[in-house]
């Protein structure tokens, strides 16, 4: 079984097309649960009369995107898990590709969709994330043509959009960290799962729609405050849990020349003072992630994901 686990929070407006667009999808070996996080919208009535096969579970404040797709995650049945954002709509052949994937290798942990862009659906949104070795994460194709990805690759990792993990591994490696409460969950997952020995795939035909931030980000601007704050904190908060010592200190030249490049780069959005900040909140607070020990026997793992943050600089040009 495929469980299907979607967060919620005032999203009806997207969720009439994301539900709608599973309509030539058995359901026989698929569920459905939405987890919401306080809408006042009306969504959880509209799904009962509209949608009365979807499980819900209400939450009565907005618990934030991590500790609900956590919830639906460990309420669900399925052998595999399709994360999907409330502002998406699957196009045919999407769970079918990504169920394939992860039934022909059993190492594969996560098999990243192709996000298309729904203001340009000939342009990608997501093929797959990417973290460098300067301590910046990219979403890999982002607004270039969608032609462009139709190759399979491996990836960093897959982004919580839409995405399909293998539960076995999420017994193995833990879930979502739920003190992340937005953004770099799905990275710092990925990232988790290398480190155990797994890999994450891009699936190229398995396509999705995306809004883009149709939940955080209602001014419809790529950068804003919110996103800016949680996400840098949690890079911070990831690069400590992930790396042991040496890592750190091996990394720590190219990781302070990205927060430069960073801070240059938010200047022309007016975020310069909010990325600092949130910076410093990461290093402040950094007591409320758990550093995962380094294991002598995972040496490989860490060597490899080096080599794979140097690459991974070429690969985002």
């Amino acid at each position: 079984m495929i469980s299907v686990v979607i967060p919620n929070m005032d999203g009806k407006h997207f969720l009439e097309k994301c539900l709608g667009s599973f309509a030539g999808v058995s359901f026989d070996e698929l569920e459905i649960i939405v987890v919401d996080n306080a809408s006042k919208d009306g969504s959880v009535q509209w799904m009962r009369e509209e949608h009365p096969y979807v499980r819900i579970i209400e939450n009565s404040e907005n618990r934030g995107f991590a500790p609900a797709v956590n919830q639906g995650i460990r309420a669900s049945r399925g052998e595999y898990v399709l994360l999907l954002n409330n502002d998406t709509e699957i196009l045919p052949g999407f769970t079918e590709n990504l169920k394939k994937t992860l039934d022909e290798d059993h190492r594969v942990f996560a098999a990243a969709a192709q996000m298309l862009m729904y203001s340009d659906r000939t342009l990608t949104d997501d093929a797959g994330d990417l973290y460098t070795i300067f301590g910046l994460a990219f979403q890999r194709g982002n607004r270039k043509p969608a032609s462009k990805y139709e190759k399979s690759t491996s990836v960093t990792a897959a982004c919580g959009g839409a995405c399909m993990y293998r539960k076995s591994v999420l017994d193995e490696i833990g879930l979502l960290d739920d003190a992340f409460f937005a953004y770099r969950e799905d990275l710092d997952l990925g990232i988790r799962a290398k480190l155990a020995g797994y890999k994450n795939v891009y699936v190229p035909e398995a396509k999705v729609i995306h809004y883009g931030s149709g939940t955080a980000n209602k001014s419809g601007k790529k950068y804003n405050e919110f996103k800016t704050r949680f996400g840098t904190r949690n890079l911070v908060w990831m690069n400590y849990k992930n790396m042991p010592f040496l890592m750190h200190l091996i990394n720590l030249p190219f990781i302070l020349a990205g927060i430069l490049l960073k801070s240059l780069f938010f200047l022309r959005h007016g975020l310069t003072g909010t990325y600092l900040k949130a910076v410093a909140e990461g290093l402040r607070d950094i007591q409320k992630v758990k550093h995962i020990p380094f294991r002598l026997r995972k040496t490989k793992y860490y060597l490899g994901f080096e080599l794979e943050l140097i690459c991974n600089c070429f690969r985002v040009l």
